[in-house]
């Protein structure tokens, strides 16, 4: 059976360390991207089985992040994290089909049982909301 993969698209460092922690220790293999243009590049390099993204970055901001990442037609589920409630952002976000949302600062508990959930199904989930 082939290792699960998830792609951390954030550009803080301490994130994507956390993550990583968190998603190692879920046998989960994690791919790190510091901004959005590094996250589409892995993406097309490993297609990851699932994603984290970051709503707030340098340079691609996470919505249009998502917005590149459907456009190539990807259906990968996506976690979209995001430390701010801004409803236009949010609605086009789940327009553009993320599977599950987190909002900051998030419980590591709810992060795993949501990893678990989405690498396996569909649903729409909402955390911290």
């Amino acid at each position: 059976m082939l290792r699960k993969k998830v792609l951390v698209i954030d550009d803080q460092a301490g994130i994507r360390a956390l993550m990583t922690e968190v998603f190692t220790a879920l046998g989960i293999e994690v791919l790190e991207a510091k901004n959005g243009s590094e996250g589409l590049e892995t993406m097309d390099r490993r297609q990851p089985d699932m994603i984290l993204l970051d709503m707030k970055m340098p340079g691609l901001s996470g919505i249009e992040t998502l917005r590149l990442i459907r456009a190539k037609n990807y259906a990968v589920p996506i976690i979209l994290v995001t430390a701010y409630q801004e409803n236009d952002i949010i609605v086009e976000a789940e327009r553009l089909g993320v599977t599950a949302r987190l909002v900051k600062p998030f419980d590591i508990e709810e992060l795993k049982r949501i990893a678990r959930l989405v690498i396996n199904c569909d649903t729409f989930l909402v955390a911290g909301a």
